[in-house]
C-alpha cells in the first residue's frame, strides 16, 4: 500500500480520508473551509455531517459515511481527534479498507497529543488518503509567504515592503491578516503598494508596536515617544510594544560585528537585511547590552513592578533612540 499524500493546507486535496494535522487552527479552519466549498461546489445537495471525535460512539463512521436517504455526497468532519474516545481508532482503521463511496472524511488532529497514534499511522500509510499539514509559522520569511500566497490565490500581487507593512500590523493574528489581504482585493485593483497599505489600515500601523521601535531605532526620539503615548492612548499593550523592540535589538545583536552575517544566514529578506545592517553601524556590545538589560526591566515595570509603565516605556524609547547610550 502506497503512503498517504501529503501536502501543505493549502495545497489540500479532495480525497476518501483527508487527515487535517497540526496545531495552526486557522490554517486547519482554511483547509477544511477549502474541501467543503469545493465539494458544494460540484453538488449543492452536499450533505455536511459535524462531530466531536471525543463522543464518538461504535460504527457511527460508517453510518454517517453512507449516502443519504436521496443519494447525496456527504462530508463528514471529526474534529478532536487528538481527544478521540476509544472506538474511534479501530473503526477508522477498518474504514480505510472500506471507505464508502461519493463520501469524504476529514479527520482534524491538532499534534499535540499522541492520542491516537494507530489511527494516525494507518491514515498515513493509505493509498485513499491525504494529509494536509498546518504547522506553526514562527519565521518573518514564512508570514511574508503567507501573505504573498493570499494575493498570488486570486491572481493579485502585493509589493514586498507592503506585505512586511501588513506583518508589522496585524503580527501573528493571521485571522486578520487574511481578512486584511481580503479587503485590500475586494477594494482595489492592480499590485498593493505600501501606500495603499497605509490609507487602508495607516491607523493601526501609527499606533503599531514596531512602528514605535522603527522610529525609536531610527534615532527619531520626538516621534517615537509620540507614537508611544498614542498607542497607550489606543489601548496597545505594553508587552507588544516591548516585544517589537526586543526582535529588533536581537536583529541588531546578530549582524553587529559579524562581518559572515547575509541575509540569507538570518533568515531574513534582503532588504529587511540591509537597513539593519545600516542600523547597526551606530551600536556596539557596550549599547547593545544596556538595551536588553533595559528591556528585562521595562517588563518587570510594566507586570507592577513600578507604579507608572508609561514611564518605563518611555524611558526604553529616549534610550534606544539615543543608540543605548545613557
Amino acid at each position: 500500500m502506497s503512503p498517504a499524500k501529503v501536502v501543505p493546507w493549502r495545497a489540500i486535496s479532495v480525497a476518501p480520508v483527508i487527515l487535517v494535522s497540526g496545531p495552526q487552527e486557522f490554517f486547519a479552519d482554511r483547509a477544511v473551509k477549502t474541501i467543503r466549498d469545493g465539494l458544494r461546489a460540484k453538488n449543492e445537495n452536499l450533505e455536511v455531517v459535524e462531530i466531536d471525535a471525543a463522543e464518538y460512539g461504535s460504527g457511527q463512521i460508517f453510518d454517517l459515511a453512507s449516502a443519504g436517504l436521496f443519494g447525496d455526497s456527504k462530508l463528514v468532519l471529526i474534529s478532536g481527534a487528538e481527544r478521540c474516545s476509544d472506538a474511534l481508532i479501530p473503526d477508522v482503521i477498518e474504514y480505510l479498507s472500506q471507505p464508502a463511496e461519493d463520501a469524504v472524511v476529514i479527520i482534524r488532529h491538532n499534534g499535540k497529543s499522541v492520542r491516537g497514534k494507530k489511527m494516525l499511522e494507518a491514515i498515513r500509510s493509505s493509498d485513499i488518503a491525504v494529509e494536509g499539514t498546518c504547522l506553526d509559522v514562527t519565521k518573518e520569511a514564512e508570514r511574508l509567504s503567507f501573505v504573498e500566497a493570499e494575493f498570488n490565490s486570486r491572481g493579485r500581487k502585493i509589493q514586498r515592503q507592503a506585505a512586511q507593512a501588513l506583518i508589522d500590523i496585524f503580527g501573528k493574528d493571521f485571522e486578520e491578516l487574511s481578512a486584511a489581504c481580503s479587503q485590500l482585493q475586494n477594494d482595489d485593483s492592480g499590485d498593493v503598494t505600501v501606500e495603499l497599505v497605509e490609507k487602508y489600515f495607516g491607523g493601526r500601523l501609527e499606533t503599531d508596536g514596531f512602528k514605535i521601535a522603527d522610529s525609536a531605532f531610527d534615532g527619531r526620539n520626538a516621534e517615537s515617544l509620540l507614537l508611544l503615548r498614542h498607542s497607550l492612548a489606543q489601548g496597545i499593550a505594553g508587552v507588544l510594544i516591548i516585544a517589537a523592540f526586543e526582535k529588533k535589538i536581537r536583529q541588531i545583536a546578530n549582524i553587529s560585528g559579524n562581518p559572515k552575517a547575509s541575509a540569507s544566514s538570518m533568515g531574513m529578506q534582503d532588504w529587511l537585511f540591509d537597513k539593519t545592517r545600516r542600523l547597526a553601524a551606530g551600536w556596539n556590545e557596550d549599547s547593545i547590552a544596556r538595551v536588553i538589560h533595559a528591556l528585562a526591566d521595562t517588563d518587570f515595570a510594566i507586570k507592577g513592578g513600578e507604579s507608572d509603565s508609561a514611564f518605563a516605556l518611555e524611558r526604553l524609547v529616549a534610550l534606544v533612540a539615543n543608540k543605548g547610550k545613557n
